[in-house]
């Protein structure tokens, strides 16, 4: 028998699954290099938001491939729908061909489930999430249009958090009964007309996705906080995250608020606590903390630090000319004033 056609009856014998494999090693590779820029991203992340403006637009340039290649190209957008079908499956006879038939699926998912034991659901909702990209994108460049930004009230907005937990509990609730009704009702997230489609549906699915496109222009990621049944469920399994990575000071939260009015989804507590619950990790307030020209802590290290070289200076011996060092704070000289040269004898 030829050895070509071993070779196709071979192949025919296959998994199909595997041939898919196969047939994505591109994607699959791309992917995975992704993945492994995040992870580095993530463990240097003290290195990286020392520089803002460097590391601004690392993120920016990763938010905007996952939307392009990963969302639009690739269509690798994860749902709800894979929860609940993965839980059904786990009752109705779980077979790993369904789900390894979609590898860049099944391995965005198995890295958003290791995720989770390090960080919640930042990895996922912060930075692998195509419509979360588009929803950060479209602030970021409605901030630059100067269009209006609006701060929910606190007491408001913490009431509006557990929507999203009753849309998903509904949601999962529905499948127990009926899968396909469940589906149908998973059209709350946009992700199928915005990303996987680009818009190109009937008017009434298209018309809710740009609704909370626009919403989102004004209150950030507007649908990942208040809305998305997917990020509920990934919320509920991240709280057993095994590592605290983001640092605070005993004076966040009282009295300092600056982190907690900067934060872009408003997931820091008044009193200065993080909600992991809440948090999509874009590590704004791990700038504020090492800022030692915005974060009141930092800059009561360096003015200090600056007084200290100042006073430390052979300048400041009697008779010397004042403190070689300038200490600022706002752009402007303060502290030590300088000492006058005695008139000479």
């Amino acid at each position: 028998m030829p050895t070509s056609v071993k070779a196709s009856e071979k192949e025919a014998d296959e998994p199909l699954w595997m041939r898919i494999w196969r047939s994505s090693t591109v994607s699959i590779g791309i992917t995975a290099f992704m993945l492994a820029v995040l992870t580095g991203i993530f463990f240097f992340q003290n290195l990286l938001v020392r520089r803002p403006v460097f590391y601004t637009w690392v993120r920016r340039g990763y938010l905007a491939l996952v939307l392009v290649w990963l969302g639009w190209y690739a269509n690798a957008q994860l749902s709800v729908v894979n929860v609940v079908t993965f839980t059904n499956a786990l009752v109705t006879g779980f077979r790993w061909e369904f789900f390894l038939a979609a590898p860049l699926i099944f391995i965005l998912w198995a890295a958003t489930a290791g995720g989770l034991l390090f960080w919640g659901r930042g990895p996922f909702c912060g930075w692998l999430c195509p419509f979360g990209a588009l929803q950060e994108l479209t602030n970021t460049a409605a901030k630059w249009l100067k269009v209006p930004q609006i701060t929910v009230p606190w007491g408001l907005h913490e009431r509006l958090w557990p929507i999203k937990y009753i849309i998903f509990l509904g949601l999962f609730g529905l499948s127990l009964y009926s899968v396909d009704m469940a589906e149908r009702f998973a059209e709350v997230e946009p992700f199928k007309t915005a990303i996987i489609l680009k818009f190109s549906r009937s008017w009434p699915f298209v018309a809710y996705a740009v609704a909370l496109l626009v919403i989102g222009l004004f209150i950030e990621r507007f649908f990942c906080r208040y809305l998305c049944p997917l990020g509920a469920a990934l919320a509920i399994p991240g709280r057993i995250r095994t590592f605290e990575w983001l640092r605070r000071w005993e004076e966040c939260g009282s009295p300092c608020q600056r982190c907690a009015k900067e934060c872009p989804v408003q997931s820091i507590h008044p009193e200065g606590h993080i909600n992991v619950n809440e948090c999509i990790y874009c590590m704004h307030c791990q700038e504020l903390y090492y800022d030692d020209h915005r974060c009141p802590h930092m800059i009561q290290v360096r003015l200090k630090r600056e007084k200290f070289a100042a006073m430390s200076s052979p300048a400041m011996r009697p008779g010397g000319k004042g403190p070689a060092t300038v200490i600022t704070a706002g752009g402007k000289p303060v502290g030590v004033s300088p000492v006058a040269t005695p008139p000479p004898n």
